[in-house]
């Protein structure tokens, strides 16, 4: 398994955990966006960064390695589909305050679908890595 898969299936994790625990707090306790997004965030940085370091004192070679065009190749292909994600979030956030002219729910809805595009770029290359595309 190469670096950058590593770090996708790394970062696709940590995405899953810490953005499950933003969807309990939002959909479970109603909690106001700052409040919920705050904690995402600190929780992201943190746990991406140690998650990083740890990957490249693991294999510091890899680390340091510029990226070759077949990753760009993928990385460009999973980043391409993660839009798509992205999009369609935002636009149903867009729909549903149009309907109910509700901030907070933008804001999350916007958020979240932030956080599905990051997982489903995530999930493309490790998809893409692994194929050999």
């Amino acid at each position: 398994m190469s670096f950058r898969e590593r770090s996708a299936w790394v970062m696709g994790c940590t995405l899953i955990l810490i953005g499950g625990f933003y969807l309990k707090l939002v959909i479970g306790d109603g909690v106001p966006p700052s409040f919920a997004a705050v904690p995402f965030v600190l929780g992201t940085i943190v746990v991406s960064i140690a998650a990083q370091v740890v990957l490249a004192v693991i294999s510091p070679r890899e680390a340091s390695s510029p990226v070759d065009e077949r990753e760009r190749l993928v990385i460009q292909k999973a980043t391409h589909f993660s839009s798509y994600v992205l999009a369609t979030g935002v636009v149903v956030g867009l729909g549903m305050f149009m309907i109910s002219q509700d901030g907070m729910k933008l804001f999350h809805i916007v958020l979240t679908s932030l956080i599905l595009g990051q997982i489903a770029d995530y999930g493309a290359q490790i998809f893409l890595l692994r194929s050999r595309v």
